[in-house]
């Protein structure tokens, strides 16, 4: 039998692909373990680190998705890093 994918799992996969599209794929092989084992706040984390120093930004919709998440602990990396990435990706629709 196996298990259904849960929402974080979803959007960890989602985090993946963002990653693999911007070519950071050892980045993606990372967050691909850190969910395998149920890493969920580890994962928002690296993800958010990934993309900073990548210069990569997701869509806004993923990027609240991640903050919204129970795993995305208040003043983590995911939280800090989030909100400024969350910043330039509506800045960037804005204009």
């Amino acid at each position: 039998m196996s298990s259904q994918p849960n929402s974080t799992d979803l959007l960890l996969q989602d985090l993946i692909q963002v990653l693999s599209e911007g070519k950071a794929h050892a980045d993606a092989d990372m967050l691909r373990s850190a969910a395998d084992a149920g890493e969920y706040a580890g994962g928002f984390d690296y993800a958010m680190l990934a993309f900073k120093n990548l210069g990569l930004i997701p869509d806004a919709r993923l990027i609240r998705a991640v903050l919204d998440s129970p795993w995305c602990e208040g003043d983590s990396y995911a939280d800090v890093i989030g909100h400024e990435l969350l910043a330039k990706a509506e800045t960037s629709v804005a204009s």
